[in-house]
């Protein structure tokens, strides 16, 4: 898909995509969020932008858990925006995230803007991951953080019998039923099963400039984080 296209299939679901989140996962998506905070280990007076920010959800645990830190989030999506920028204000936190709409490949910062850049399920749609991959680096100062979390396939052959069908047949119909649209769904699954297995986005990382670079597999390997170091200089 092209990032018009995707931004418009998100703005058709972004009154219902928490919803659909809190659901689909059984909850787990805010668990999983609050280890990117922890991973990340942000600390006072540091920049973060949050990629693919859709309704905030990784800059508000962000700015909950660290009050002294400058937040950016970034997403194609104007009108998942619009369900950020009410939450914020409804948590009194509009003051402490700042919302642009931009494209992740052409990110309208300068070199060495932030400490820490993450992107939570938002990867996946990117059409140029490479390109993704640099602009992150691109935007971190030395020794910056790059956090991705992403969903993945399983590595064991048990837990992975149990969530392909999940997956497959179950999250479409569900999703479907939340949003009013199975398509956003249906795109879900296949995009997820068809993303790079860990080794590969490692390399990706790699190649991108990181170093070091590591992932863990959160729920038995249903979301996977990653992350990677901007060098010193």
């Amino acid at each position: 898909m092209r990032p018009h296209e995707i931004a418009q299939m998100f703005s058709q679901i972004a009154h219902s995509y928490d919803r659909a989140n809190h659901i689909l996962s059984f909850n787990r998506d805010r668990a999983w969020r609050r280890i990117v905070v922890q991973q990340a280990a942000p600390k006072p007076g540091e920049r973060l932008l949050d990629l693919c920010t859709g309704t905030g959800d990784v800059a508000i645990e962000f700015a909950k858990a660290c009050p002294e830190i400058e937040i950016v989030g970034l997403d194609l999506s104007e009108e998942m925006l619009r369900v950020a920028r009410k939450k914020l204000t409804q948590m009194s936190l509009d003051h402490r995230v700042r919302l642009v709409v931009g494209d992740a490949l052409e990110l309208p910062f300068a070199e060495n803007s932030f400490e820490i850049v993450t992107i939570a399920f938002g990867l996946r749609n990117l059409p140029d991951r490479a390109r993704g991959l640099r602009e992150i680096y691109r935007v971190l100062s030395p020794g910056g953080r790059g956090l991705i979390l992403e969903f993945s396939v399983p590595q064991s052959l048990l837990a992975r019998s149990v969530y392909l069908p999940y997956l497959r047949y179950i999250v479409p119909i569900v999703g479907g039923i939340v949003s009013g649209s199975r398509v956003p769904y249906k795109y879900l699954r296949d995009s997820i099963e068809g993303f790079p297995d860990r080794a590969q986005i490692l390399e990706e990382l790699y190649e991108a400039g990181f170093r070091p670079v590591g992932y863990r597999d959160l729920t038995c390997g249903i979301a996977t984080l990653y992350w990677g170091e901007k060098e010193r200089e």
